[in-house]
This record gives C-alpha cells, structure tokens and sequence, in this order.
C-alpha cells in the first residue's frame, strides 16, 4: 500500500481532482472552453475522420486530423466527450505514472523515480495547457515518457526485440503527431542524431537502419489522410490542432509556464544545472538531449511565425509541447545526476556514499519542493477557460433547427494579433463549431470572405446579411460585448434576435430564406454570376426555393421553369465538384464567384451534385493496412530471439 507508485498516484490523484474540484469548476463530463471547443459525439467524430468534405468554414476539402480517430476510439464507451473530460482531469496521475514506468530500467531507487515523475507531472506547462483547454498539449505530457523510453531501449539496448519495440515506438510518435506535429518533429530529430552519433548495440548490426526507417516511415502511414493537409498548410506543423498562442515571455519560459505568472518552474531549472556541477558524466546525455531538443522547439514556435488556419495576422506557436520537452529533459538531467551518484545502488563505499547521498537527498528534496511551487503556481494562475458546460452552445430548440435544417451557425470572433486576444470567425452547417474544426482548412479566399462578413455585418450591410444567408446561414452569434444595435437598427427586415448563447452572446436569426441547396430565380442567378451582392427581395416568396439536400450530395428533380435558373449550393467551390444534368456531365457555375451551382433547363429534369476525392479513400485504405501491420507487429513473438 504505501509503495512508490501507489503514494505517487494516490497524491497525484488528490491533488488533481483538488484543483479542478475546489480551485477551477472542471468537474464534469463535457469540458470545453478555451482552445478546446465542445466535443461531438462518437458517430460525428468518426464521421469526420472519414468524410473527405466538411460543412466547415462555408465546406472544405481539407483532411481531419487523425486525433478525431483516438479520441473515436476512447470514446466508444463513454462518448468522445467523457474520454476528453478523463484526460484534463486525470492528466496529472497519468503523466506521473507514465513517467515512473518510463524509468523502471534506470536503476534508480524507487523513491528517487517517484519524485522525478511528481516533478515531471506537475511541470507548470503542463497545468497551463489543462486551464487553457490545449488537448494536444495534456496527450504530449502524457505521452512522452513512454515515447522517450522506447526509442532509448531502441537505440541503446541489445536485449530487446526491435521489430516489436520499433512497431510500439511508431505507435507513440503517430499518436504525437495526430496531436501535436511539433513534438513528432523533435522525437524525430532526436531519433535521427541518436543514431548517428551512438554506436550500434552488440547483436543488432545490420538491424538498426531497418528499425530507423520502420520508426519514421510507420507514422507517416498511419497519418497518411492527413499529410496532404499537413503539407499544404504548415501553420498545422506550428500550430498544432488547438491553434495559435500569445508569444510566450522569457519569464514565462525560464518558468516552464507559457502563460507568463510567476517563474517557480526555475526550481527545476535550477536543480538541473546544480546537479550538472555536482555530478557531471555520460549518464546526463539523454537529459541534455531532451533539453536541447526542448529548447529548438522553442526558438522555432517563439521566432517562426505563421497564418493560422482560421485566418487573421500571422502568430507564433504555443510553447507548451517544447517546454514539455524542456521539462523531460531537466527532470532527466537530475535523475542522471542521481544515477551517477549511484553507480551501483546497494554497493556505495563509505567514502562515496556521502556526496551520493547529497545527490539523491537534493534529487528528492527538489522533486518535493517542484511538487509544492507547482500546486502554488496552479492555484495562483486564473481559472482558466475550460470548465463543466463551457464552450459555445445555442438554446436547444436552436440547435435542433440547424439540425434538422442543415442550415449554418456564423460566430463572428474578434480580429487583431494573437496576443491581443483575436478569436477566429467560425462557420458551421447543422451544428455549432466542435472540436476538430479549427484544424480543417478552408478554402482559399474563405477567411478573408468571413472577415468581411463581420465587419460589415458589425456595420449593418445588408449585402454582407444577404451573402451569408446565400452561404447557407441561419443563425449569427455576435461577439461578447455586441447587441446588434447596428445590424438590427439599418437592415431589422433581415434580422431577428433569439435566445442568447450560453455565456450570453447576442444571437440573430436571418429571414431571408435559404438552405443548403437552393434553387433562384433567372434574375437572382443574374446576380450570382456578375458578381452583384444578393438580393433580398429574391429570397423570399417564389423567387427561391429550398431543397431539402443534404451536402456533399444533392440529388433534385428539377420541374419545369423559366430559362436561366441556378441550383444554388452552400458549399465554396473547390476541385472535386461534379455535376449531371439527365445523366449527362455538365459544367460548375461559381455563384457570387465561390459556391458551387449548376445551371438549370428549362424542362423538367434529374440534377446530381457531388463531391468525391478517391485519393482520399485510398489513403484511408492505406492507413489501415498500416494500422493491422503495426498490431500484428507490436506482439512479440514466442519464439526464442537469435
């Protein structure tokens, strides 16, 4: 009962649930807030995994990020929601843990490794990234001991399998890079200088390259959906799928803690370098590779900055993952001194018994002290934004019209710098924004087109109300703090409020009819094609009418008309669409120059729209066989090793 590891969970535990219970209203099953929107449920996660076409961001074409396929799988008992409320809450007793497995072949004492993970668990970055709801960021903690271990045995031992141990290190670097592509990018470059620079363990000659490549290689192909997003897009390498930060102050990062506050993470600053002096060696490598890898992972997401998906000036990276990283390192650096200070536990002569004594006792003495300014600094930094219920959620009866309709919900965010607290425009069909989305990209053009529509919605034109509910538009949430008093004042026929969200902002329906798919007017179709604004006196009556589609499909029976009418889709035009009029492949006619529409006959006739990507299919098909190769793989064989 009282062993190492049971005390270390057991405090880690309490100390957890203390600060989410009793510090921060984190108690319950559907946390969201901050960078981490509300989560959907497991059918729409799976579903968004697969599908290659999203009604994001007016529809895109961009890959979801396989985290919507993790979080599928530790959602089938509970729901996606559960799993991720688990992870905030449990992420400190888990990364302990993990941590202390990682070190079992260290041949440290187990109180020693007890209080390295407790130091490593509480890395003020850490608790940083649960406050501000950054899931990538509480995976990499958890994670990365494991990940670390593994490619350590790889590359250093001779006693273990490397077919398997390569398969299971491949595991851990995918789940790092379906996360966090940043951390992937460290581990990977890590892995590289390590097996340059270290010799080949006796008994592995000719198997290391094999076990190079299989690690690399493995991740790319169980990402393999996802990689033409990653490569078309680098703020997802920087970024991650949480998004852009507020550049990090060297205050903050001498603390670990990226938020800024108070610097206590230099306690573990500090011990490293004083246990650098008092027991410099070899044994300090691995932890002085962890750090330096932590610290290039820093200069890279602090000095490299980039457009973030959902738009607005370009912005630095959030430093959580490097300081994880940073703070593996630092903790690797004590127990290393701790290890040399005990070359051989158990069999110390007395003279060298004193300063090995002095090495642990500080080892020891600093993971508690780690321990107590960690808790300090978790409950000195603010509530954070993630919390039970949080998030952006509209009154039920609105959530079950955009269900039932397919229509879209416009949340009008806040323009300016990161660091000034910019928010991104976000355009959702059918339902309100839900994690996952913020690391689709849209099309191009498509976040500059819904900065437009906020300023002018903010102003009250009415052309700016008239495009978006030609985009499928249904509902706009304004941002904290408007009333709508201009909108509602210069273009009330195209408005009308409704119930506010849940943290009280201002929503407003659109009257002007639409849908997903629609069919104008040859006057309003005129429009579409010049280049004129829609019109709202054409979007009401028999000028327009709703189909009931539902999008990458649509499939209409179009009845007899007047000559120059569009089918009208709310989805931005992109390579993929196809058409067919009466079975017969017919041209994409950009409406308003970026949906897609379909020029309609005058007689009555069968028009298909659809969106398809093979090439996606076959890399999901790809990713799966690479998927039943890694668990085939990952067992290790009963048969004796030669």
């Amino acid at each position: 009962m009282l062993a190492p590891p049971t005390i270390l969970a057991g405090a880690l535990t309490v100390l957890s649930l203390f600060v989410h219970g009793v510090l921060a209203d984190r108690f319950g099953w559907d946390l969201a807030g901050g960078a981490l929107l509300p989560m959907a449920g497991l059918g729409d996660v799976w579903s968004a995994y697969f599908s290659s076409w999203h009604g994001v961001a007016g529809g895109t074409t961009s890959a979801a990020s396989p985290a919507m396929a993790v979080l599928g799988v530790f959602g089938v008992l509970g729901g996606p929601d559960v799993a991720v409320s688990l992870l905030l809450l449990l992420a400190m007793p888990a990364a302990g843990l993990v941590a202390y497995a990682a070190t079992r072949r260290s041949g440290l004492d187990r109180w020693i490794r007890a209080g390295g993970a407790a130091a490593y668990a509480l890395i003020p970055a850490a608790t940083d990234a649960v406050a501000a709801g950054r899931l990538d960021i509480v995976v990499v903690h958890i994670a990365a001991p494991a990940v670390a271990a593994g490619l350590t045995s790889l590359v250093t031992r001779a006693d273990v399998r490397w077919l398997p141990m390569s398969t299971l290190c491949a595991l851990g670097l995918a789940l790092l890079g379906a996360f966090s592509p940043i951390t992937y990018g460290m581990a990977v470059v890590g892995l590289l200088i390590a097996f340059v620079v270290l010799p080949t363990p006796a008994g592995r000659t000719g198997r290391g390259i094999p076990a190079l490549v299989l690690v690399v290689l493995l991740p790319l192909a169980l990402l393999m959906p996802w990689l033409p997003t990653l490569v078309s897009h680098p703020a997802l390498l920087l970024h991650g799928i949480t998004g852009p930060a507020d550049p990090a102050t060297v205050t903050g990062l001498l603390g670990l803690h990226p938020a800024g506050g108070v610097p206590l993470g230099i306690a573990l600053v500090l011990a490293a370098v004083v246990a650098c002096v008092l027991a410099p060696g070899r044994h300090l490598v691995p932890g002085l590779v962890l750090t330096a890898l932590g610290v290039t992972g820093l200069l890279v997401v602090g000095l490299v900055h980039v457009t973030p998906l959902t738009g607005g000036a370009a912005a630095a990276g959030y430093a959580g993952a490097p300081l994880i990283v940073l703070g593996m390192g630092l903790v690797g650096i004590v127990l290393g001194a701790c290890r040399g200070g005990l070359p051989a536990m158990g069999s110390l002569s007395t003279s060298g018994r004193a300063p090995a004594a002095g090495v642990a006792g500080g080892a020891l003495t600093l993971a508690a002290l780690v321990l107590a300014v960690s808790f300090a600094s978790t409950a000195e930094q603010p509530r954070g934004e993630v919390r039970a219920g949080g998030g952006l959620q509209l009154a039920a009866d609105l959530e079950a019209e955009l269900a039932d309709g397919g229509r879209g919900v416009l949340v009008l965010g806040q323009g300016g710098r990161a660091d000034e607290g910019a928010v991104a425009d976000r355009l959702t069909a059918a339902r309100t924004p839900s994690f996952g989305d913020d690391a689709l990209a849209p099309v191009d053009g498509m976040t500059e087109r819904l900065e437009g529509w906020r300023y002018g919605i903010l102003a009250g034109s009415r052309d700016a109300l008239t495009n978006a509910a030609a985009a499928g538009v249904l509902f706009v949430v304004l941002p904290p703090g408007e009333d709508g008093a201009a909108v509602q004042r210069d273009a009330g026929d195209l408005v009308e409020p409704v119930t506010s969200t849940s943290d009280g902002r201002t929503v407003l329906r659109l009257t002007p009819e639409s849908g997903q798919v629609t069919l104008v007017s040859p006057e309003q179709a005129h429009r579409a094609v010049s280049g004129a604004a829609p019109s709202d006196e054409l979007m009401r009556g028999e000028a327009i009418a709703s189909v009931d589609a539902r999008l990458p499909e649509a499939h209409v029976r179009v009845s007899d008309g007047p000559e120059g009418r569009l089918l009208v889709l709310a989805a931005e035009h992109a390579p993929g669409w196809t058409a067919t009029v009466d079975g017969e492949p017919v041209p994409i006619t950009p409406a308003w120059g970026h949906q897609v529409a379909v020029s309609v006959p005058e007689s009555e006739s069968e028009v298909v729209v659809q969106y398809s990507s093979p090439a996606h299919g076959v890399f999901l098909l790809g990713s799966v066989a690479a998927l039943l190769f890694a668990t085939l793989t990952a067992i290790p064989s009963r048969r004796p090793r030669v």
